[in-house]
């Protein structure tokens, strides 16, 4: 199981966009009902909750400067790059202009705490900062999209509010009783926890484009623009949060943490609401920007980890 749930997350960017392909391109594919990858999702949140480290989120308390520049800079950068952005491009394309807004406006990625520790940051800041998330998101996202034209592009608070619930709180509270009371089994989770993960986005990520394989044909002179425009989308927040941070003075470790905390959100979160307020062609921004946001977080956090590498090196020959 361990070996093969490192194979899955190691190679999970090229194995979504496999997964995409294929299923654009089968005639067949798992016909599911809308709740289906609410569920899904809801898999993900779960085992991140089982692999959270409340006791490191406790000791936060001390970063309280770091956590409002992490949930100010994400709230303000990212969203507005996002409206920015899908104004500029999809103006007159409605429901795409959502799908990219949306990409900006869900909470942060389990795979920003992830990438976080990998890359040497402080991973309990994006956790902290990731839970704050979790309550301003249902507020921003539908004024986010209010200027955007086309009658079917619109998310009330209390439908949003309520997916969240279902979606992320629930799943993550269970999780996070699983920890507490079965802590033996949080421990020896870790292989599971990748699986199971995995496996869920790439079933996601199959069910949501097989069900919009049709209008996604209808509309796929416009993917090169929509890589391009995503791209900007998770890159830019991302080095510019990072330069804000070491500019104000920020640790290394808490301003990578800041960094991944800022650029990378939980599209797959995005896909599913996009899917399920708006339509089809909602959906496909999020889960290019999930392929983006995985392959460019995976090459800063190696970039980060090899640079802290040589470091140690050169300190250890100098010494």
């Amino acid at each position: 199981m361990q070996i093969v749930a490192e194979f899955i997350s190691k190679r999970l960017p090229i194995l979504i966009v496999l997964m995409a392909i294929s299923t654009y391109l089968s005639p067949v594919y798992w016909k599911v009902s809308s709740w289906v990858p609410s569920l899904l999702l809801g898999v993900v949140i779960f085992f991140a909750g089982i692999s959270m480290n409340i006791t490191a989120i406790k000791g936060i308390r001390t970063k309280r400067r770091e956590l409002l520049l992490a949930v100010l800079l994400k709230w303000t950068l990212t969203v507005m790059i996002s409206v920015g952005l899908a104004h500029i491009f999809f103006s007159s394309h409605s429901e795409i202009a959502a799908g990219i807004i949306l990409s900006g406006t869900v909470p942060s990625a389990t795979a920003a705490t992830l990438y976080t520790f990998l890359a040497g940051g402080n991973a309990s800041l994006v956790i902290a900062a990731s839970l704050a998330d979790i309550v301003i998101s249902p507020i921003v996202t539908p004024f986010s999209i209010l200027g955007l034209s086309g009658n079917h592009v619109s998310i009330s608070f209390l439908n949003l509010l309520q997916s969240f619930i279902f979606i992320v709180v629930l799943p993550l509270g269970a999780g996070l009783a699983v920890q507490r009371g079965f802590p033996q089994f949080a421990n020896h989770s870790k292989s599971i926890t990748r699986f199971g993960s995995s496996l869920s986005l790439l079933l996601i990520i199959h069910t949501i484009v097989g069900n919009g394989a049709e209008s996604i044909r209808m509309e796929l002179g416009l993917l090169p623009l929509i890589v391009f425009v995503t791209f900007v989308q998770v890159v830019f927040p991302m080095l510019a949060a990072y330069v804000i941070a070491k500019k104000l003075s920020i640790g290394e470790q808490d301003a990578r943490a800041i960094l991944f905390q800022v650029g990378l959100c939980n599209t797959a979160l995005a896909a599913i609401l996009a899917f399920k307020f708006i339509g089809e062609l909602a959906a496909i921004a999020p889960i290019v920007n999930m392929i983006i946001n995985l392959s460019v977080g995976s090459l800063i956090s190696n970039h980060f980890a090899k640079s802290d590498l040589i470091k140690a090196e050169k300190y250890s020959s100098g010494a």
